[in-house]
């Protein structure tokens, strides 16, 4: 059995026929059916029903099929490792972030990847929301860390820090004198003071603590959405680490919203795509954000 003769059969199954996998794979139509008939008489089985125009997968070979695509799969990854290894360290390396955590500890990190790897250059990207998502899939950036909503099996992740949000008005809002100590602010009342929220310029069908019917501010960064807050244009919710000194100076209070609940802890976690081949820099810089996550717990 060869990876030629695995190629063979996944060009024939998914291209639909002997003559597209002689055109993807650039060779002639009866070097391919040889393949497939040699692949057989090894395993001492059919692969392929030849009863009918198309060849069809029998019971086995379906089986079959699903494996080969693990195997190449496979074979793939050991040649990109080996590439990589051949060429040394990566001339560079990506980490994108959601734009709404701390910095200063993903800085820290990055700064000792770099002390050991000087002749990398590390590529860093704030983005809104999910979007590092992005840049994760199109290669942008080997590692991301975002908000963790759901189990993915072609991820893998370890946990980076919690961080809560927490809604927020200027003190000098008159607003706050008009609905001093009562709990809570009846949404009829805040539809009407623009609410600064975070767009990322994509739709969206979840719009999380976005009072529906509203006026609203959009900005696409935290700092402009924070200034706009402090200037007592709007209200909105802010990570709460943005925001400590200005609570405790004074300038900006928490506001809560009628029937809004409280805001959960967000844990945010470091990504990678499961088990792709990664070279020397982009594996040390995924053990250091490793390493803090076994200290943090």
């Amino acid at each position: 059995m060869t990876l030629d003769q695995l190629k063979s059969l996944q060009a024939i199954v998914e291209g639909g026929s002997l003559r597209a996998a002689s055109q993807s794979l650039n060779r002639t139509p009866p070097t391919i059916s040889v393949a497939i008939k040699n692949l057989e008489d090894e395993l001492g089985l059919q692969i392929f029903n030849r009863d009918q125009y198309r060849n069809t997968l029998t019971h086995q070979g379906k089986k079959l099929y699903e494996k080969a695509k693990l195997v190449l799969a496979q074979a793939q990854s050991f040649k990109h490792l080996a590439t990589q290894l051949a060429a040394g360290e990566e001339t560079e390396v990506g980490i994108a972030f959601t734009s709404a955590i701390p910095v200063a500890p993903i800085i820290r990190t990055i700064r000792q990847c770099k002390e050991e790897y000087p002749g990398t250059r590390l590529e860093v990207y704030s983005e809104n929301g999910m979007g590092p998502m992005d840049l994760l899939e199109s290669g942008q950036a080997s590692i991301v860390i975002i908000p963790w909503m759901q189990n993915n099996d072609k991820l893998e992740s370890i946990h980076f820090l919690n961080m809560r949000f927490k809604s927020v008005i200027a003190a000098h809002s008159p607003l706050l004198e008009t609905y001093k100590g009562q709990e809570a602010v009846p949404k009829a009342i805040m539809k009407n003071h623009p609410q600064v929220i975070i767009s990322s310029g994509k739709p969206s069908s979840k719009s999380y603590g976005i009072l529906e019917g509203g006026d609203q501010w959009r900005v696409n960064d935290y700092q402009t959405k924070k200034e706009i807050i402090m200037q007592g244009m709007g209200w909105g919710s802010l990570p709460e680490h943005l925001i400590e000194k200005e609570i405790e100076q004074g300038l900006l209070v928490p506001i809560k919203v009628e029937g809004d609940p409280e805001m959960p802890n967000i844990e945010l976690r470091v990504v990678r795509k499961e088990g792709e081949a990664v070279g020397p820099v982009a594996q040390k810089l995924w053990r250091l954000f490793e390493a803090q996550s076994d200290k943090r717990e």
